[in-house]
């Protein structure tokens, strides 16, 4: 074997074990966390769903992540959508919305689902890491307070879009990552099915 060959050899198995270890690292379905402080379990979908402006007057490198969860606080369930918007640049955050800013409107599969953003981010959230945020500035992310038929809704979609109609620019985004297999397991995973 040529040298040439033996580092070929050694770099694609190199490539694979990495591959295998990124892989096995992945969750495989919703995580229930236990907030040791609060006593609350937030269990959180296993991948977000991330979108990118479908709009000429968007910045290419702005994003928004979606990412459900659900509290159980001593037998006390409330679920929610988290919603972070950032930039794939260094830069600021978006501010956060003003009291009466921040709606979010759903597309999905044509009907129009209309949710404002809670006062406060619920007590007891994982770090960030585990909520999928890019980074930790907190003005950037905001609560929606929902429900798993909702959620089941935006996993069975064909068709999903999401608009911020009182932030600039205001047009729509597209699925980039599609997270909605995994919303389709957060919604069987809390439903006993």
């Amino acid at each position: 074997m040529t040298v040439a060959k033996r580092i070929l050899s050694g770099l694609l198995w190199f490539t694979s074990l990495a591959a295998m270890a990124a892989c096995s690292s992945l969750p495989t379905g919703p995580r229930d966390l236990l907030d040791e402080s609060t006593g609350i379990t937030v269990t959180v979908v296993a991948q977000p769903i991330v979108l990118e402006p479908d709009f000429s007057d968007a910045a290419p490198h702005d994003f928004l992540t979606l990412v459900a969860i659900q509290q159980d606080d001593d037998g006390k369930y409330a679920a929610f959508l988290l919603l972070y918007r950032w930039t794939a640049f260094y830069g600021e955050a978006p501010p956060a919305p003003a009291a009466d800013a921040g709606e979010l409107v759903m597309n999905v599969d044509g009907r129009s689902l209309d949710l404002h953003p809670l006062a406060h981010l619920p007590k007891g959230l994982p770090q960030p890491k585990d909520l999928f945020v890019p980074d930790t500035r907190e003005s950037a992310m905001r609560a929606y307070a929902t429900d798993l038929e909702t959620v089941r809704l935006i996993s069975a979609s064909q068709q999903f879009s999401v608009r911020l109609p009182q932030e600039a620019p205001n047009g729509s985004f597209k699925l980039w990552q599609d997270g909605r297999p995994a919303l389709g397991q957060f919604v069987k995973h809390l439903s006993g099915s």
